[in-house]
């Protein structure tokens, strides 16, 4: 007797039950699927888009508040440092190029970033996609996401929350230049001098600029005003004094790119033991951060989180797979006078526990190929999801865990369809 045939025959006869369990089986399957996919995705997106930060200067606080606010440009609270910090990295040996950055402000859902030609270039190693880097203090470039072109004004809006704060209209900003696509938040961000944002929350500052660079946004005649910028160093414009340096509002972080593994070490020992004076005369702590430690650290917190929810996936998966033993089981007590009229029919007992196995196994097969499509639809959904919040290409890829698990459910599976089919094969005959 052909068992494809009987089994085609009792398929179709509990579909419903079957489509039932391998549901729940491919549910159950599919988070722990999504789970180890979007972890291992995001792992490796934020690695990514922290790779060209290696060292970050910020005033002594939260490591991870200070790579989160100046690499992954989030919302969060930085202490100033003293514009002083750069005179001393502009000296230092083993500095390819250092950039301040600035925050504070916003252009509609685009952070507005204020820095140097170093940090929006890598120090050279990219190139506007389109137009040119800004020249002249209230010039902007912005990131290949940002819904801004070429030409268009900017009016910034005071404070990180869109929707919030108030127009700054004596800072519009003219767009004349866009980024290549980096992957980072900060294809959305709006880079511009880190003197216009001092300019925009200060007029004196604001005057200064417009003296030195004749630079009016009333009576503005098209011509490009050029930087005293000097490549390497990312150094400010030459239009303070060393005085202002002292005085001048500082910046949030600075990104530093060291010459090379000794240099990072040491630069980072040199600023984390130094103290600066701020403009009211306050004493500020510096502390130097690698990129990649602090996410390592935030990785581990995250670790923690996403295996409590792989235990429970997998739990689940257990639960799922009970029920599919006992559904095999309830199944052969449904079948039985069939089952029984087989034997009769001169059906041995190895034919009836086979047919069980098959029917149990075309469950476990379904469920398992379902929650592999599932679980990856998932993990595209949350890589979609995630991208939007952050502004972190990331992109999920089946891998040999998912693989492993799918066929760590299938073996479980076989030796749970065992159960029912023995107990079927050896049911006496009534």
């Amino acid at each position: 007797m052909n068992v494809l045939m009987l089994l085609r025959s009792e398929l179709r006869r509990s579909a419903a039950v079957l489509a039932g369990i391998a549901a729940v089986l491919a549910l159950s399957l599919s988070i722990s699927i999504a789970t180890g996919m979007t972890d291992r995705m995001l792992r490796h997106a934020s690695a990514q888009a922290a790779d060209r930060f290696d060292l970050l200067i910020g005033a002594k606080a939260s490591p991870s508040s200070l790579l989160l606010g100046a690499v992954f440009l989030r919302d969060e609270p930085l202490p100033l440092v003293p514009l002083s910090v750069m005179k001393d990295l502009d000296e230092r040996h083993g500095v390819k190029w250092a950039a301040p950055v600035a925050f504070g402000d916003r252009a509609g859902d685009s952070p507005i970033v204020g820095t140097t030609t170093s940090l929006v270039t890598f120090g050279g190693t990219v190139r506007p996609a389109e137009g040119r880097l800004f020249k002249a203090p209230f010039e902007a470039v912005v990131g290949a996401s940002a819904p801004y072109r070429i030409g268009d004004e900017i009016v910034p809006m005071h404070g990180r929350t869109p929707g919030a704060g108030h127009a700054h209209d004596h800072g519009r900003l003219k767009v004349v230049g866009r980024m290549p696509e980096s992957g980072t938040p900060w294809d959305r961000a709006v880079m511009i001098p880190i003197e216009a944002v001092w300019a925009t929350h200060s007029m004196t500052v604001h005057d200064e600029l417009e003296r030195a660079h004749g630079y009016d946004h009333e009576e503005e005649d098209g011509t490009e005003h050029e930087y005293a910028h000097e490549e390497g160093h990312g150094r400010l414009l030459g239009v303070f004094s060393e005085h202002d340096f002292e005085t001048l509002p500082g910046v949030s972080a600075v990104v530093v790119k060291p010459a090379s593994f000794a240099d990072a070490y040491r630069l980072r020992q040199q600023q984390s033991q130094r103290t600066l004076s701020g403009p009211d005369r306050t004493s500020v702590n510096l502390m130097g951060v690698f990129s990649g430690e602090v996410l390592v650290s935030l990785h581990s917190l995250l670790g923690g989180a996403s295996e409590a929810v792989t235990i429970t996936a997998r739990l689940t998966l257990l639960t799922a797979l009970a029920a599919t033993l006992i559904m095999g089981v309830l199944l052969g007590e449904l079948r039985r006078p069939a089952l029984e009229q087989l034997r009769v029919l001169g059906a041995p007992q190895r034919y009836i526990m086979s047919l069980v196995w098959c029917i149990v196994m075309t469950v476990v097969a379904a469920g398992t190929a379902g929650g592999l499509v599932l679980g990856f639809i998932g993990a595209e959904a949350a890589a979609h999801l995630l991208a939007a919040e952050t502004g972190v290409a990331m992109s999920p890829a089946m891998g040999s865990p998912e693989l492993l698990a799918a066929a760590a459910t299938l073996l479980a599976g076989s030796f749970c369809a065992l159960i029912p089919a023995w107990l079927a094969g050896r049911r006496p005959i009534r």
